[in-house]
């Protein structure tokens, strides 16, 4: 389980990854580790964001939410991002944000690195 940390984690805790299959996304990730909470229709539950793009976040969480689900992502209390489960693996799970990149690096400007948040640049 990853450890929870509060949201306003300094720029120098996130890493960029690289990974060969990183390489090949649009959008640059930045691994990560910020607490969050997951609104589904099902009801709310806690989770730990392990990397996050412009696209979207891989999230650990214990609550069982199905591919395909629609959901709302909270950071720091008052952050929303609406999205959608894509995949799944045990606890782990990515969600594709629904939010124009733009719109997401200008509210992402405090959590990322720089070279994170821009569009097309991966």
């Amino acid at each position: 389980m990853p450890q929870d940390h509060d949201v306003g984690v300094p720029r120098e805790a996130v890493t960029v990854t690289t990974e060969d299959q990183d390489d090949r996304r649009r959008f640059i990730r930045a691994a990560t580790v910020l607490k969050a909470r997951l609104l589904t229709k099902a009801g709310s539950m806690d989770g730990t964001v392990l990397d996050a793009s412009l696209n979207g976040v891989k999230v650990w969480t214990a609550g069982n939410i199905p591919v395909g689900s629609p959901i709302t992502l909270v950071l720091a209390g008052s952050v929303y991002f609406g999205g959608e489960v894509v995949w799944r693996r045990g606890e782990t799970l990515g969600v594709c944000f629904h939010d124009d990149p733009e719109k997401v690096a200008t509210i992402m400007a405090a959590l990322l690195p720089q070279r994170c948040l821009q569009v097309g640049h991966a």
